[in-house]
């Protein structure tokens, strides 16, 4: 466990210096900053507060939100497979497989950390005109009801999701839609992790961006179940049953199966730095 603690430690060190990662972040703000303006300003015209749960839920929630924070965490991770510096010192000390598994979890935590980046910028902002608590709030009952979406169309913004409502609370409803969006990060990070150690790193981005942008395509056709962009939004697989744990389930095994495939992938791979230790 020492060698996977030097290796994320140096990672986040060498990583969080880049003005890369920081414009990542930076774009996924702005992003976020963007849907949370209209969904605020709608609260703002109804009079009354919202929950500061609420934001992240149907912010997140909106596809075309979801469409475009991912590409502020592709610039986090997109030097993937992070070969550079002294990481090569950490494979000579480590070994191969040692050094996929410090990556693969370095991955995890940074998905982690922009994940969890969007989720309390949403509760900071929305503190400053809302509430906290477990309740759902009027003006999200109402946008949920908008079938016929006006609200939507004045205000930029939709929540098409009743049935997460009644079947859970706000902080049901919150940690779902975080574990959910954290889960999608992180598939998409091992995606590219791996491609880039197959092919090369804009083999990877080209393989999120098409797995991305084709889900996101498959779920504007109505393939909700075959959309692993549609399985990012659990509000599409709430209906008064468990079905969206399915989601969870899936995003897990897929993520298994890449880190696995990187195991065995990464004894191949030409390193031109010394000769590393098996491992």
């Amino acid at each position: 466990m020492g060698s996977f603690a030097v290796i994320i430690k140096g990672m986040f060190q060498q990583e969080q210096r880049s003005g890369r990662v920081f414009m990542g972040y930076l774009l996924g703000f702005a992003i976020m900053g963007y849907w949370m303006a209209g969904f605020l300003r709608y609260a703002a015209d109804t009079g009354e507060p919202v929950n500061i749960l609420e934001t992240f839920c149907v912010v997140e929630q909106h596809y075309v939100n979801m469409l475009f924070l991912v590409p502020g965490w592709l610039l986090v991770v997109a030097d993937a497979p992070f070969i550079k510096g002294n990481l090569y010192l950490l494979l000579y000390r480590c070994g191969r497989k040692r050094w996929n598994m410090g990556m693969l979890f370095y991955i995890f935590m940074q998905a982690f950390l922009y994940a969890g980046a969007m989720a309390a910028f949403s509760i900071i902002v929305s503190s400053f005109s809302g509430f906290a608590g477990d309740m759902w709030s009027s003006p999200v009952y109402a946008l949920a009801l908008d079938t016929g979406n006006n609200i939507g169309i004045e205000y930029n913004i939709t929540f098409p999701y009743l049935a997460m409502m009644k079947a859970m609370s706000v902080t049901q409803a919150f940690a779902v839609t975080f574990l959910c969006f954290y889960l999608y990060l992180a598939f998409l990070g091992v995606l590219l992790y791996v491609f880039a150690l197959l092919f090369s790193g804009n083999a990877g981005m080209v393989a999120v961006m098409g797995v991305h942008l084709a889900g996101y395509l498959r779920m504007m056709d109505g393939h909700m179940e075959t959309s692993l962009f549609a399985r990012a939004i659990p509000g599409n697989f709430i209906d008064g049953t468990l079905s969206y744990l399915q989601s969870v389930a899936l995003f897990l095994s897929v993520i298994l199966i890449f880190t696995v495939l990187s195991s065995f992938c990464v004894n191949s791979i030409a390193f031109d730095s010394g000769t590393e230790v098996e491992g």
